[in-house]
């Protein structure tokens, strides 16, 4: 049954992204193709994400398909097609301006996200809170979420995420940097996690602006020594 929602509910979620972002005003959509080197990984992941806005507020969402290789036990060698592993995330943001007329609402949203997985050892989870927008004025397009977690099986956590992104110019080459970190509580305790990346765009040398080649680097931290690690990835972009 857990396959089956899970793989439901990330049908329902590429559908939105490529339906609803058309209905909505899109702000970007995006493919990623990762070669993941971390240590007990070498394997593809594909990511499709985007981000559309409406009058109401803002959809986000993204799907990651990890799949097979030898050193994750799912395949006789390394780099193989076909998915072991399916996680997404979909959240939708109100901007509380909507609803009220206070003028230092225009920087705050209202949030109710959910995360699911095929994995037995990924619980699904449901979120809800408040996002504080412009943290970092100009400098940084950032913004952090203050967010109730409730974990399958789990008494009542919380969560505390904040996002950023940044395009700049080196010369002729135009660059992005951009990423997430998750700081949360559960029953097991206080998990850290955090991918920031690094992008330059190929349009100096394919004449596309569509296509960018980047590095992200998966940093975890727990309370105990296992949920430790760090697993980078190189991986190619293509924008919509």
């Amino acid at each position: 049954m857990r396959n089956v929602r899970c793989v439901s509910a990330a049908f329902f979620l590429v559908v939105m992204i490529f339906g609803g972002w058309t209905i909505a005003r899109a702000q970007y959509l995006n493919l990623q193709h990762h070669f993941d080197f971390g240590r007990e990984r070498h394997y593809f992941t594909n990511t499709l994400e985007g981000l559309a806005v409406d009058g109401w507020g803002a959809w986000f969402g993204f799907i990651d398909v990890d799949h097979r290789s030898r050193r994750s036990g799912s395949a006789g060698h390394d780099w193989q097609p076909g998915a072991q592993l399916i996680y997404f995330e979909i959240n939708r943001y109100f901007g509380l301006s909507k609803f009220f007329s206070a003028s230092w609402m225009k920087s705050w949203d209202f949030t109710v996200q959910y995360n699911d997985s095929d994995a037995g050892f990924i619980p699904y989870a449901y979120l809800i809170g408040f996002s504080k927008n412009g943290i970092l004025g100009k400098w940084l397009d950032a913004h952090l979420e203050f967010l109730f977690r409730k974990e399958e099986g789990e008494r009542p956590g919380w969560q505390l995420t904040g996002v950023w992104f940044r395009e700049f110019h080196v010369g002729q080459w135009p660059w992005q940097v951009s990423g997430y970190f998750d700081l949360w509580k559960n029953d097991f305790g206080r998990f850290f996690m955090a991918e920031p990346q690094l992008l330059f765009s190929l349009r100096p040398l394919l004449g596309n602006s569509r296509f960018w080649l980047g590095t992200e680097w998966e940093l975890n931290w727990g309370e105990e020594p296992q949920y430790r690690s760090v697993n980078p990835t190189l991986f190619l972009r293509y924008d919509f």
